[in-house]
């Protein structure tokens, strides 16, 4: 192994794929964290109508991104005078959502390894023939993938340009009953 180790050529190869190796693992796991999706905060938008009992109820699932943020600011401002309580909840809280107690369930996620998060996933294949849940993904490629096609998706890259896009998407699903 001595006489290996002293031959320049060997020594220079096996460090120099040592430092590719480490280069591409530190590439991968840069991408991986600059594209992972933050957990979003609770809250409400048009908050007074939550206790009125003739306002539709709706919840949006979704995840805290710049992108999917923009979507549901210009929804909220879209949505300002209209008779539609909103709860925004984190993705990961989807699995305890009861659907018959929403009149609309909205999913904003994130497709990540040709998937949207595993919770979600689960929960649109649980209820995948209700009226009443409509799916919004963002994706790189602006596909789902694995889209299974007896679903009604909309899906799109998360660019400023599609912002309103998915805003009047999710507002007509909405407002049409």
């Amino acid at each position: 192994m001595k006489k290996l180790w002293n031959n320049k050529l060997f020594r220079y190869g096996l460090i120099g794929i040592i430092l590719i190796a480490l280069g591409g693992a530190g590439f991968l796991g840069y991408y991986r964290l600059a594209r992972a999706q933050g957990v979003v905060t609770s809250y409400e938008i048009n908050e007074e109508l939550n206790e009125k009992s003739n306002a539709h109820r709706a919840v949006i699932y979704t995840q805290d991104r710049a992108f999917k943020n923009e979507v549901i600011d210009e929804l909220a401002k879209n949505l300002a005078d209209e008779n539609i309580y909103i709860k925004v909840e984190p993705v990961e809280e989807i699995g305890e959502n009861r659907i018959e107690e929403w009149d609309k369930v909205i999913i904003l996620s994130t497709v990540q390894s040709s998937d949207p998060p595993k919770v979600a996933l689960d929960y649109i294949n649980k209820h995948k023939n209700e009226k009443k849940l409509s799916i919004y993904l963002t994706a790189d490629s602006s596909t789902w993938s694995k889209d299974p096609g007896h679903l009604d998706v909309t899906t799109a890259a998360s660019k400023s340009e599609n912002v309103t896009v998915f805003s009047k998407k999710i507002r007509e699903f909405l407002v049409n009953e």
